[in-house]
């Protein structure tokens, strides 16, 4: 039992997860298709929920990267890596296996799931980007697809509902990323935040007016 049961359970469960936590989907046209070429999707982190919402708010299956501690265990680990698309990180240690798992994948033309703040808000609001979502598009050359996850009071709960909202992808070369020996990831990272921001109300001035290269 691999990948396809895994994304048999998901299909199977979704009437019930929609059922005890109602979502509605916004600009699913902008996900882009396999032949499109790489894409890496960023989004706002509220709760542990929101890998499954991207899951199954659009078709494409999306791999992702999670603290190791979540996949100790057989059934644990068979779950998040077959279900959810999750390969472990370690964190704080300067993992860096893991950032190349995810060049990896993204070249073989996987969809890859980041959370650029890197943990999830405490208070729902969106936090600072921190730059691994940046580095991994510098060297893929992927475009960025920013999603917006908001609800009411910020933190999803059952049967509130929530709005997935898929943003225009951002191609590779907005992002001042071309240049291998110095990619501006500052920029990039402020770029892809701002998009987020526009998307789930945030910070709006930011979203429409990006940052200037400096």
């Amino acid at each position: 039992m691999g990948m396809k049961f895994g994304r048999f359970l998901l299909w199977f469960f979704k009437p019930l997860y929609w059922l005890l936590f109602p979502y509605k989907v916004v600009g699913r046209k902008h996900v882009p298709k396999e032949s499109d070429g790489p894409v890496i999707l960023c989004c706002n982190h509220q709760s542990y929920l929101d890998p499954v919402y991207l899951l199954m708010s659009q078709k494409r299956h999306i791999y992702f990267m999670a603290k190791a501690e979540l996949m100790k265990g057989r059934l644990g680990h068979w779950f998040f890596a077959n279900v959810m698309g999750v390969f472990p990180v370690k964190r704080g240690t300067g993992d860096t296996g893991a950032i190349d798992t995810a060049v990896q994948l993204v070249k073989e033309g996987k969809m890859m799931g980041i959370f650029p703040e890197g943990t999830r808000s405490r208070d729902g609001k969106l936090g600072r980007g921190k730059s691994g979502a940046a580095l991994i598009v510098s060297r893929t050359g992927a475009m960025v697809l920013p999603v917006g996850i908001r609800t009411k009071n910020q933190k999803p709960r059952i049967f509130r509902k929530v709005t997935v909202t898929y943003g225009e992808p951002i191609p590779f070369e907005e992002l001042h990323l071309d240049d291998p020996e110095h990619p501006d990831l500052r920029y990039a990272s402020r770029l892809i935040m701002g998009r987020i921001a526009g998307l789930i109300g945030e910070q709006e001035e930011a979203a429409n007016n990006p940052p200037r290269k400096e």
